[in-house]
């Protein structure tokens, strides 16, 4: 399959999770109403986005680690004559692993967002528990901290002139699940995180 099919793949997952996050969102929700009641929430139609955002995070930065592990075998995965070249750039050790560690950015980037995601499904599970503000702040200041990363990983494009689509997804993936967070810290400082508490407190 060709490489830019697979990368529209991962992209709609990660747009898909985006739209849920908008008030479009809602009308998009109700396909999971009848499996997942909490989806029927503000709160649960935000932690759905996550899920596909921070899926579509992993699955780019998968794609960007296996890329890596063929150009070092010597083939060819994403070259061009054009801009979009991820041959360049994956394929440049001084350029895809980490200054710290020596790790490739494609695997940092399945741990952050596999970290991302343990911390969605937990909210999911007991949003009630005195831990999720905690969660969605670690969640928040996790997406921020990426900030950084994204800034050098573009610089490297910059100094190349080059532009490596995976590597620009999983940047964008990173940028919005920072915005999903924030949106759950916001709704979380409300009366609708938990809607159910206050509709069971008006009928007593």
């Amino acid at each position: 399959m060709n490489e830019y099919a697979v990368l529209s793949i991962h992209g709609v997952i990660i747009l898909f999770g985006l739209l849920l996050l908008t008030p479009f969102g809602s009308s998009l929700a109700t396909i999971f109403h009848g499996r997942y009641e909490s989806t029927k929430t503000k709160r649960g139609q935000l932690l759905a986005g996550m899920v596909f955002v921070c899926f579509g995070g992993f699955t780019v930065s998968a794609h960007t680690l296996w890329m890596h592990n063929k150009l070092s075998e010597g083939q060819s995965v994403c070259s061009g004559d054009t801009i979009l070249n991820c041959d360049g750039l994956i394929g440049n050790l001084s350029y895809n692993t980490d200054p710290l560690f020596g790790q490739p950015w494609g695997l940092i980037g399945m741990v952050a967002f596999t970290a991302l995601m343990w911390l969605v499904l937990t909210i999911g599970k007991d949003p009630m528990s005195p831990q999720a503000p905690l969660f969605i702040k670690g969640g928040l200041g996790a997406t921020i901290a990426g900030l950084p990363v994204i800034g050098l990983l573009v610089s490297y494009e910059i100094k190349e002139g080059l532009i490596c689509p995976f590597c620009t997804v999983a940047h964008i993936a990173n940028v919005i699940a920072l915005v999903g967070f924030f949106l759950l810290f916001r709704l979380n400082e409300s009366e609708e995180w938990a809607p159910e508490a206050k509709k069971n407190f008006s009928r007593k």
